[in-house]
């Protein structure tokens, strides 16, 4: 069972919507989908949706007995002691993105920089871009496959990481051919969670995080923290996918390719944590400087 709330959404991709689900209010749809339909009904939204927002509901097997998918909105998922909490925005200004994840403590620093003061600064400062390929999109089920980290400072690349990850979930078939990863790769080349965390972490450190969407990969690692019995503290966070959609509007999607296109960005090893990182990193050099 699944529920899907919409708004702003263009007129096509609510008639897409009703082909798969029923409509029982105004952007509200309900249905019943495999988790595979699920997952790309949820791109098909993802990409179209432009500058509207999505919050899906769907059951899975955890204790609450359902958890969420947010696009585009400042209410966010997080893990609260095994429960899948909705976040609000301590913030007014649903276009900030500094205000958009806020951790509780850092009210203050929200308020310089909502007021403009620390803008020019924040521009030059040392920040971490991540970027993680992930078994499937629901981080309480999925696990990161890879993931790849660029440290910045004075808007230079001065460290990087990359790594596999081994878990107990096998990849698909699909995701080989997306990523050009294999399980062989996994196994040969892959460490295991505690070992990956305890190095992510030590690379954060207490870093700003900035990615594409950037969200879906705190989800992901602050999950990743909980499996190992760790507990990973984001001070704040930078969606770049955000930022975008913000200050470009004749864009026909905001997937990282295409941005990247716009840009004129060189593309390469696309859906590789590492070179996605290197992407992310250019879309928000060029994004400063607009």
């Amino acid at each position: 069972m699944i529920v899907l709330c919409v708004t702003n959404c263009p007129p096509r991709l609510r008639g897409d919507l009703s082909k798969w689900l029923s409509e029982i209010n105004t952007g509200v749809y309900v249905g019943k989908l495999s988790a595979k339909v699920r997952g790309e009904l949820w791109d098909r939204v993802c990409e179209n949706i432009k500058s509207g927002q999505a919050t899906m509901v769907y059951s899975t097997n955890n204790e609450q007995g359902y958890t969420f998918l947010t696009h585009n909105t400042t209410w966010t998922p997080v893990d609260y002691e095994g429960l899948i909490l909705m976040q609000k925005p301590l913030g007014q200004n649903d276009g900030d993105e500094q205000n958009l994840f806020l951790r509780p403590g850092f009210s203050k620093a929200s308020r310089y920089e909502k007021a403009g003061y620390c803008r020019r600064q924040s521009k030059s400062s040392s920040y971490v871009v991540v970027d993680v390929e992930t078994t499937g999109l629901n981080y309480v089920e999925d696990r990161i496959v890879e993931i790849g980290l660029l440290k910045v400072f004075e808007n230079t690349i001065k460290d990087e990481f990359r790594c596999f990850i081994q878990s107990d979930k096998c990849i698909s078939a699909e995701f080989t051919e997306l990523t050009g990863i294999t399980e062989k790769m996994i196994e040969e080349q892959g460490i295991g969670e505690k070992d990956a965390f305890a190095k992510i972490q030590k690379f954060i450190g207490d870093e700003i995080i900035v990615g594409y969407n950037v969200q879906f990969d705190v989800n992901f690692i602050q999950k990743l923290a909980e499996r190992v019995g760790e507990r990973i503290i984001v001070k704040r966070t930078k969606d770049i996918l955000s930022i975008a959609r913000r200050k470009l509007d004749d864009l026909e999607n905001y997937r990282l390719e295409t941005v990247a296109s716009y840009f004129s960005l060189e593309i390469s090893n696309l859906h590789r944590a590492l070179s996605d990182c290197i992407l992310t990193y250019g879309i928000y050099v060029k994004l400063n400087d607009l």
